[in-house]
Order: structure tokens, then sequence, then C-alpha cells
């Protein structure tokens, strides 16, 4: 049965400050800790969340650094491509150019602090979310990078304008042309990440840009619903279903009554998923059928 670890201990403590309270190496080695990384200890297993992973690690990074790119991101709620990874995926670290790079087991170092903006989130040092966004320009694809921005638009996190100076200020650096495409693509309707993506399909296969999120009424200026998409002139309603409309039989349901109530109006309606837009042979359906019913 291990020594019991002093109450003064955190779950997530410091190897230093467990020898401020007299615990012995032999202690600190027990089966009972894990060690994420040197000089840390923690006697509650692995963090089950990107945040508590980045609390645990900032008890031994230098107070000078801040979490960068897509740690930044996932702190900052923006969507990323992945799921955290778990453990396993190494937090980014950068600090300013003049300092060492921080070498570490379990983090990816990063230099170049002195030129972002830094803020504190539930009391970690996080590259601001612009300048998260830009560094994120070389690594994300323009769908996913899209989805980010329009999130940072919609929640007022920042202005169109500033969005379009960053990317501009990003020239010369890798991922800046995609940087300013996507920033002239931005908009505050999209609701959800993947309508983002769906977007970014819709402007690279050259069709006209839908109204988002809008109402759709009947001949009698009644409401029939609220679409994600809407081509007004060619009477096309685009809808993405993501995962809610299959789990949740109401919201399926809803939805069904929805599509009814539209197509009775005269709207021809385009039902689209996920794999419309990751899988190639569904992708090039859709947009055949979007450029079908769209044509002038």
């Amino acid at each position: 049965m291990p020594t019991p670890l002093p109450a003064a201990l955190a779950a997530a403590f410091t190897v230093a400050e467990a020898r401020d309270h007299d615990v012995s190496s032999k202690r600190l080695r027990g089966r009972d800790l894990i060690a994420p990384t040197r000089g840390l200890r923690c006697s509650s297993g692995p963090a089950d969340s990107v945040h508590e992973h980045a609390r645990r690690f900032s008890l031994v990074l230098p107070t000078d650094c801040a979490f960068s790119h897509i740690t930044a991101a996932r702190l900052h709620g923006l969507p990323t491509p992945h799921p955290w990874r778990a453990v396993e995926e190494p937090l980014d670290v950068m600090r300013e150019r003049s300092l060492n790079r921080v070498t570490r087991t379990g983090c990816r170092p990063h230099r170049g602090l002195e030129t972002r903006g830094v803020v504190v989130l539930d009391g970690l040092r996080v590259t601001g979310a612009l300048d998260t966004w830009c560094d994120l320009g070389a690594q994300w694809t323009a769908p996913h990078l899209l989805a980010a921005a329009d999130l940072l638009v919609r929640r007022r996190v920042v202005s169109m304008a500033a969005l379009h100076d960053a990317a501009s200020a990003r020239a010369g650096r890798p991922g800046a042309d995609t940087l300013r495409a996507v920033a002239r693509l931005a908009r505050s309707g999209s609701a959800s990440p993947w309508e983002s993506i769906a977007r970014h399909w819709f402007h690279t296969w050259g069709l006209p840009e839908p109204e988002l999120n809008v109402a759709v009424l009947d001949e009698h200026g009644q409401w029939l619903a609220t679409s994600d998409f809407l081509w007004r002139r060619h009477r096309v309603v685009g809808e993405y279903d993501g995962d809610t409309h299959r789990s949740d039989r109401r919201s399926w349901l809803a939805g069904r009554e929805r599509r009814t109530a539209i197509e009775d109006a005269g709207y021809t309606y385009v039902d689209m998923t996920a794999m419309s837009f990751t899988d190639a042979h569904r992708r090039e359906a859709l947009r055949v059928r979007l450029a079908r019913k769209l044509s002038p």
C-alpha cells in the first residue's frame, strides 16, 4: 500500500513541490503516480480533456510561454479537423525568438510569441484567437480554416475587417494565400462547421452563393422553415443533416415534416451529410445535382 501523499499536494504536482513536503524520490516513482513529463507527477490518472492536460503541463512550463496552434484552437473552442487525440497529442507551446525552445516530452515547440497576442483562458496563457487562426494557415486545409473563421466572426470574437487584415499581414509566409482566400469567404451566418465546409465546396464548384440560415416562406409569406442554405432565385433549399438528425427521433421526424412543407411550396430540397463532402463520389454527385438545379 503506497504511503499517502501530503494533503497539500494537488492531483497534479511538481517534483519540486513534492520534495518541499519531504516526499522521497522512491515515493515519487510509485506505481500509483504517472509522470506525463519530467518534473511532473499526477495521482489521478491521465487527463480527460485538453484543458486539464494543458493545465497540468503549465505547472512545469516556463511562465513566459503560451499554448499555440491546434492546442490553442482547442482551448479557444474552435472547430478542429479531428477530435483531441488524448494525451498522445503533443501540446503546442510557443516562446519568443530570443528564448530557447521548449524541449520537453509531450510538447511541440514554436517560436515567435513576441509577434502574437496572448490571452488568459481559465488560467492558461494562450495565443489570441486570431493569431491562432493565422498560425494554422499552413497546417489546415481551406475548408477547416473557413469553419474556424466563420465561428470567430459569428461569435464576434473578430470582425470581418480584422480577419482580412490579419490574413494580409501574413503575406510571404506559408499559408498566406489560403488565409486571404478564406477570409474573403468568411460569413457570420454559418451555424456549424459542416455548413462552413459545405460553403467552401459550393464556392470551389463556382455555384451562386446561398443565403445562410434564413426563413423559407410559402406563396402567402408564411414561414415554412429556416434553411441552412437558400438559393432564393432558383427556389432551391439545401439542408445539412448532422448526427442529431440520425440519433434523435424527434429531430428526424421534424426534418421529414419540414422537407414535405418546403417541397409542397414548390422548392427543390437538397439534403447533404458529412459523406456528401468527404466521399469523392458522393461529392461529385452533389456537385452535379446542385449545378443542374442552379443553372441560369
